[in-house]
């Protein structure tokens, strides 16, 4: 196998690189001078090139897990994207009831936080179909847990299509609407059926669950916390 390798770093034209002399565990990879100057002088594209294989690879076997691209580095919570979706929730509750979905008393207008229902960490979006007002003092409480799907999700999604019912009734809160369209409303699913005109609250509700369910259960199998309020 030596004498191989030698015979073709010897007879070929330069490569990249050429393999030692070196045997098994020990193998050494010798890269050429040239080839060096030019991988260090495209890194930043060589680098980006392998981070969408990852991507690829990673996407294609593990389709219900969101947000790949995202995991691939780390992110800064800063950067949720969540005030147009507040200013959406403030016109709601300026003009309509809204029950927390996990105490069932009224949200108060300033003493409530947006929140994720399935947690950012696993999403890794501010996407409109997964973001409630709730209780502030209960917030840090939920953390990074997911909230117990029964009864909490029906609760979620009565008050999403609260919303739904605004957006094609008042032309304030669908102005408020059109300003998520750039940071919270990604999802090809939610514009093209969730939130299209006509639907009922049953044929919302089904729409939600279809999309949000698998997405939960991922998140189950890989190991996040049930947080079971009340």
């Amino acid at each position: 196998m030596t004498a191989y390798i030698e015979r073709i770093n010897r007879h070929t034209v330069l490569l990249p690189y050429i393999l030692g002399e070196e045997s098994k565990l020990k193998k050494k990879v010798y890269f050429q001078d040239a080839w060096v100057e030019m991988i260090q002088d495209q890194m930043v594209s060589i680098l980006g090139w392998i981070q969408y294989e990852k991507v690829k690879w990673l996407q294609n076997n593990n389709p219900e897990v969101p947000g790949l691209i995202y995991k691939l580095a780390p992110m800064d919570e800063k950067m949720r994207k969540l005030n147009n979706v507040r200013k959406l929730w403030e016109g709601i509750l300026d003009v309509r009831e809204i029950k927390d979905v996990f105490t069932g008393e009224p949200v108060v207008l300033k003493q409530y936080d947006v929140d994720h229902f399935i947690p950012w960490s696993f999403v890794m979006n501010d996407e409109l179909w997964n973001l409630m007002p709730m209780d502030s003092s209960l917030n840090s409480s939920k953390s990074n847990r997911l909230p117990k799907w029964s009864p909490f999700f029906i609760r979620f999604a009565k008050n999403q299509f609260i919303m739904y019912q605004l957006i094609h009734e008042k032309e304030g809160i669908r102005k408020l609407y059109e300003s998520c369209y750039r940071d919270n409303l990604h999802s090809l699913w939610a514009g093209q059926e969730l939130y299209r005109k006509g639907n009922s609250e049953e044929e919302f509700i089904n729409i939600l669950e279809k999309n949000m369910q698998p997405v939960y259960d991922s998140a189950r199998r890989q190991g996040y916390e049930v947080w079971n309020r009340g």
